[in-house]
């Protein structure tokens, strides 16, 4: 699909086009576990929330074959606490799609070559522009952590805890 482009990265730059506000970066972690359980842990896309703790609820309402559609509830209050995706499973990993909610765009987790890759390219919602630097910095800080306890629940696996 169109729509699930590839996510060339970034470094955290801000744009504006159009009036919107767009965020890119990209965070990686060297890894010396297996690709395939990483793939495993990446996949469990209801999981996320025990990895991303922005993310509190991410709820499957709808899948065909490798392209899911789900509603996500993210841990702060307000109107703008949720939010829809579509969520494609990749040979590589997994690509976020956001259609509804604070933010939209792309967020692709990946295994490539020895590490974990997290890369955003999104849009912010105009009532989040005025606090969008630290926003993006908060995503970034989100994005290192969570793929931090992914690692740590790959390594626990392989050691048997």
């Amino acid at each position: 699909m169109g729509y699930l482009r590839a996510v060339t990265g970034g470094n955290g730059l801000l744009s504006r086009g159009s009036g919107l506000v767009m965020a890119s970066f990209v965070v990686r972690r060297e890894v010396r576990v297996p690709r395939g359980l990483l793939l495993s842990i990446i996949r469990r896309i209801e999981d996320y929330p025990k990895y991303w703790h922005g993310h509190r609820e991410v709820r499957i309402i709808d899948s065909s074959g490798d392209l899911l559609h789900v509603q996500v509830r993210f841990a702060f209050n307000g109107p703008l606490n949720h939010g829809e995706a579509y969520v494609r499973l990749t040979d590589d990993g997994v690509v976020f799609n956001f259609v509804k909610g604070p933010f939209k765009g792309l967020h692709r987790v990946r295994v490539s070559d020895g590490e974990l890759v997290s890369e955003w390219d999104i849009k912010l919602h105009p009532l989040i522009i005025p606090i969008r630097g630290w926003v993006i910095n908060h995503f970034r800080e989100g994005a290192e952590h969570a793929l931090d306890r992914i690692v740590k629940e790959a390594e626990a696996h392989l050691s048997g805890a």
